[in-house]
């Protein structure tokens, strides 16, 4: 089940990137049996034309712009003094709104919430 399990995939994938990418194709042609070994230790991701690679690397950047975006100040943290996320804003009072500071630490450590106000 070791190697057989999973050459199929990798075989399937094979083909379709020789039908999708003709440099791919034209290097296979061109170099024959002996490209086998190296195709074989490959990442199948490596075989992809250049215009699906453009688009998978145009993901990874979206989704890393995407997951490091924070919101808010970045300022010292309260309880351990590493990097928090700092919010600040009113909220409704009595008769006067009341200003809240909100602190969220980004220290593996520490990650407490803290919560200000007047």
């Amino acid at each position: 089940a070791g190697a057989g399990a999973e050459a199929a995939p990798r075989l399937r994938a094979f083909v379709a990137a020789l039908r999708t990418n003709p440099m791919l194709r034209e290097e296979v042609l061109r170099e024959g049996a002996g490209i086998a070994q190296r195709l074989a230790t490959q990442d199948t991701r490596e075989w992809a034309n250049d215009g699906l690679k453009a688009q998978r690397e145009a993901w990874v950047r979206d989704s890393m712009v995407e997951a490091s975006h924070v919101e808010g100040h970045i300022t010292t943290c309260p309880e351990c003094g590493g990097r928090a996320v700092l919010e600040t804003g009113n909220s409704a009072g009595f008769k006067m709104p009341k200003a809240f500071a909100h602190y969220k630490c980004l220290e593996v450590a520490c990650g407490k919430e803290t919560h200000r106000g007047e």
